[in-house]
């Protein structure tokens, strides 16, 4: 049969990973809406399984939770005492890792990088997120071998362009997929090693270039294959996993985390040792001793690596504030074949009356727009009604989400920041707030460290996402008060007074607070709007 005609296999799991039970939660909600769509008509069951706890564990600790997971719910319906790879040799699983405090985006914290809405023509009341456009093309990849399982895991935190149908996954063990790319960019990625047949000799972790020739990851065409974030593997390599992190030594990973790169991969390939092993993962970060990383090498050793390259393939991040405009302008270009003329990004906004946006190199997303919006370049707008006319300086961004206080009263987060924030560096190493130096910015605002930071909070870890900056607001009109942020020098002393007098929060509690089902039922009415403003144009007389 033709390859080309070949009709795409079954999934018998598709499983969302949350980095937490709030959004897990979340996560659950957006999954059965799609399931009801009928837009995952090739999964027998969709599941979201969130870390343990609430602990961050690792993609490789999470992965090894959901297989755990899974073979306990398949057990339930048949023979407790199966082995775990006779199990999986029955099923294709997808994981698709999605969990994440969102900090680079904390504009969409509340539904997580993997439900960023997306620009373009979507047909579905849903609207187009990066999951209705990644998770598609990973239930399209190839099966593998015959009767030998298959679990698929795949990064849901960029968007992959590539061709599912152009790649082989049925091999033993261990496949993953990968690109060629310049040894430049590949540095900041997993790298491989080839040898014959598609094997790998060994698996870098973010090597340098020095690295990259010394070791021949460079090809003959001086190009790096770097790994792309997608990992296929058979019944028996899941077996070798569990065996590997499980029994005794379990609650040490969830503990310590495992990340599936660092603490798996870099132990696998041809040419692997154990010494190599221990420095790549510990110069990685890794929590584990050498001693524990001693213990689990010889099993993940033992599993077969290939990697095979798609032949062409692209990346599209948007996984930070400053990446929104540049990868949205991305996609369009590649939907349209040509890159778009308006170059401010428009998705699922209300507009209406004297509605308008004016500005260019930007995102809107999710807002109500009766008065004229405008831009100065490079802003981020997300969630607001604008009912007066608004304009914003150059890198401004500007969000409001509706949530809770502490004391538990319904009402609006209003965030003010620059497209440059990163929200992760120290105030004291470089870090910044409305794109001042954070020591600059409190200076002008007349505020001090305590009253952004609380006294238990080491210097070095006062950064823009534990500080109390975002005022609590009872009406969502409430962000008018706060515009001044953008400019402290220019900020009454009344108004300075105020904000030390206001009900702050800091991204962190934003991001537990803030109202997720608000924040998807608003994108919801919006689209459900459009789509009737459509409709009355298609069916007019005029």
């Amino acid at each position: 049969m033709n390859d080309t005609l070949r009709m795409p296999e079954r999934w018998d799991y598709l499983i969302l990973t949350a980095s937490n039970d709030l959004q897990a939660a979340a996560y659950e909600t957006q999954v059965q809406w799609r399931v009801e769509a009928g837009h995952l008509a090739r999964v027998r069951e969709a599941l979201v399984v969130a870390d343990i706890g609430g602990k961050r564990i690792g993609s490789g600790g999470s992965t090894l939770q959901c297989l755990n997971v899974v073979l306990e719910r398949e057990r339930r319906r048949g023979r407790r005492d199966e082995p775990a790879e006779e199990v999986f040799r029955r099923l294709r699983i997808l994981i698709v890792h999605a969990g994440g405090d969102s900090r680079r985006l904390p504009a969409y914290g509340p539904c997580g990088k993997i439900f960023v809405p997306l620009p373009g023509e979507s047909y579905s009341a849903l609207g187009s997120t990066i999951f209705d456009r990644l998770v598609p093309l990973f239930l399209d990849l190839p099966p593998g071998l015959p009767g030998a399982g298959q679990v698929v895991i795949a990064a849901g935190d960029a968007l992959n362009r590539f061709d599912a149908q152009a790649v082989r996954l049925d091999y033993r063990g261990m496949t993953a997929l990968g690109c060629y790319a310049a040894p430049e960019e590949a540095a900041r990625h997993g790298v491989f090693c080839l040898g014959e047949d598609h094997s790998v000799r060994l698996f870098l972790q973010k090597p340098s270039l020095e690295e990259q020739a010394e070791l021949g990851a460079i090809s003959r065409f001086g190009k790096t294959p770097l790994d792309i974030g997608v990992m296929s593997f058979d019944a028996a390599a899941a077996a070798a996993l569990m065996e590997a992190f499980g029994g005794d030594l379990w609650p040490l990973a969830v503990d310590l985390g495992v990340d599936f790169y660092r603490e798996i991969c870099c132990a696998m390939g041809a040419e692997a040792t154990l010494e190599r092993y221990v420095r790549s993962a510990r110069g990685s970060g890794s929590k584990w001793s050498g001693e524990q990383l001693a213990l689990v090498f010889p099993k993940l050793r033992k599993i077969p690596f290939r990697a095979r390259l798609a032949p062409r393939c692209h990346f599209l991040h948007f996984g930070s504030t400053r990446q929104l405009v540049a990868s949205g302008l991305a996609l369009l270009a590649q939907d349209m074949g040509t890159p778009p003329v308006v170059t401010t990004i428009s998705v699922n906004n209300q507009v209406e009356g004297d509605g308008a946006v004016a500005g260019s190199d930007s995102w809107v997303e999710g807002c109500r727009l009766r008065a004229p919006l405008l831009l100065a370049g490079r802003n981020v707008v997300v969630g607001v009604d604008v009912n007066e006319q608004l304009a914003l300086p150059r890198g401004g961004c500007l969000e409001v989400v509706k949530g809770r206080s502490r004391a538990g009263a319904s009402g609006w987060f209003v965030r003010c920041y620059s497209v440059d924030d990163t929200f992760k560096d120290a105030a004291s190493k470089g870090g910044t707030f409305c794109g001042t130096a954070a020591a600059d910015w409190m200076g002008k605002a007349g505020v001090r460290t305590e009253d952004l930071w609380e006294t238990t909070i080491p210097p070095e870890e006062r950064t823009l996402w534990n500080a109390r900056v975002f005022p609590f607001e009872a009406s969502p009109d409430g962000f008018q008060r706060w515009l001044w942020m953008f400019d402290p020098a220019r900020a009454s002393a009344a108004q300075k007074q105020e904000f030390l007098k206001a009900d702050r929060y800091s991204a962190a509690e934003v991001a537990w607070l803030a109202d997720q089902e608000d924040f998807h039922l608003r994108r919801a009415a919006i689209r459900a709007w459009e789509l009737r403003s459509n409709l009355q144009r298609l069916f007019s007389r005029e």
